[in-house]
């Protein structure tokens, strides 16, 4: 197959739609299928195998900090380029400039149409605005936007149940079918095998952490929904009972600062670290410091960094939200808390109690290798082929209800495949 995937997010932006993209990308070309990425300017070819055309494009001033960009919706010569190539379906992967640009080709050229829909937008206005009342006028409109992108999809791939439901219920997304299918990652370079006692004690050093210290990490965006501050104001009462305990914070964004003006006011600033911003082969090295992996975020669509640590046998420990208890089971393979005063028990235990810790990294193992990215890349090639299938269909068929009666077939197969795909893997 020739597929063709339409996203306004690409490397170097680091992002769970970039790393999403990336295994997808990654899958696919290992299975045979020609991969075509479409996206902004300044973006970068990972490697010489990647096939790259880039839209012209501008910085997004709003919410600038993330180095978004916005492209022109339309560029006549990759139109052109994208005829030569013959794509069998376009993949659009965000709703906007180059999104648009993805559902233009597949008008122009009768191309198969699917959309992932990875962010629910309503949860992040307060970039846009942090006037309330305005804000509720943005979460409408976003809402609105969001129904109006994926209307022309033959169908739409979310990342999570809570995803699906805020679709179907809050933008009214009724008569469109939804598949939940989880982003997979590449477990292998995660596992805890693949570094030595010396290389972790080396990592350590570089950091200020002593051998002997304990580290409650924290990898990903430094952002205000991340909810990290709420993790900070846990630490002084660990730190207090367990002066040995350090707070690793792997990762940069707009928060940062404020973090550590936060750290400093609680007068815990020796107890904990900002990495910054580091390179993404090395992410799972750093994942394999942890004693516990910590995150008290509720807006989290999947929340891919919670299987990475799984992957790297680290235990969790979570702020309970509904689609995190889709895949965290409680005491099983990580701990879910209700209240943010629950996280100081939560982190102790996992660290202290070596029974529990040992039940969680089994079960967070597993749970692990369900969310491969062969599972992941087994989906969405049946999927693509189904969906270019019912496309070729819809074209023989003479009458409408021939047609919606070709479409029910087909959707009702594509959801048992899923059903049965997953149950394989488990």
């Amino acid at each position: 197959m020739k597929i063709g995937i339409f996203t306004d997010t690409y490397n170097p932006v680091t992002s769970g739609v970039v790393t999403s993209i990336n295994m997808l990308e990654q899958e696919l070309k290992k299975r045979g299928h020609e991969v075509y990425i479409f996206t902004t300017s300044k973006s970068v070819q990972p490697n010489e195998n990647q096939t790259l055309y880039m839209l012209n494009s501008i910085p997004l001033l709003i919410a600038k900090q993330y180095k978004n960009r916005i492209a022109t919706f339309y560029s006549r010569e990759i139109a052109k380029q994208i005829k030569e190539i013959g794509l069998d379906i376009v993949h659009t992967q965000t709703e906007f400039s180059v999104g648009a640009f993805g559902k233009i080709i597949s008008r122009k050229y009768d191309i198969p149409f699917i959309h992932t829909y990875h962010t629910m937008w309503e949860d992040y206005v307060h970039y846009i605005s942090p006037i309330k009342g305005r804000n509720i006028r943005l979460k409408r409109l976003a809402r609105t936007f969001s129904r109006a992108f994926v209307r022309k999809a033959e169908c739409v791939i979310t990342p999570s149940n809570k995803t699906a439901k805020y679709l179907k219920y809050k933008c009214n997304v009724k008569n469109k079918p939804i598949y939940i299918i989880p982003t997979g990652i590449d477990i292998a370079p995660f596992k805890s095998s693949n570094f030595t006692l010396e290389e972790k004690n080396k990592l350590k050093e570089s950091l200020g952490i002593k051998q002997d210290e304990k580290i409650i990490l924290f990898l990903g965006r430094v952002a205000s929904e991340k909810s990290i501050d709420i993790l900070m104001d846990a630490m002084p009462s660990i730190f207090k009972d367990h002066p040995n305990y350090k707070f690793l914070i792997v990762g940069d964004g707009p928060s940062k600062k404020s973090l550590e003006e936060q750290a400093k006011k609680l007068n815990i600033e020796n107890n904990v670290i900002f990495t910054g911003k580091v390179p993404w082969n090395e992410v799972p090295r750093y994942y394999n410091l942890g004693d516990v992996f910590v995150n008290a975020s509720i807006t989290e669509t999947q929340g891919l960094t919670f299987i990475e640590a799984m992957a790297a046998e680290i235990p969790v420990v979570a702020k309970y939200a509904p689609n995190l208890s889709e895949f965290i089971r409680n005491n099983q393979n990580g701990i879910l808390v209700k209240k943010n005063s629950d996280f100081k028990k939560a982190i102790v235990d996992v660290i202290e109690n070596k029974k529990l810790k040992e039940t969680l990294i089994k079960g967070g193992n597993e749970t692990a290798k369900e969310y491969s990215i062969e599972v992941f890349g087994d989906k969405l090639e049946m999927l693509y082929s189904e969906i270019i299938k019912l496309h070729k269909a819809k074209k023989e068929l003479a009458t409408k209800e021939e047609k919606n009666i070709q479409k029910k077939t087909i959707y009702k197969r594509i959801g048992e495949k899923l059903k049965t795909l997953t149950k394989i893997k488990k």
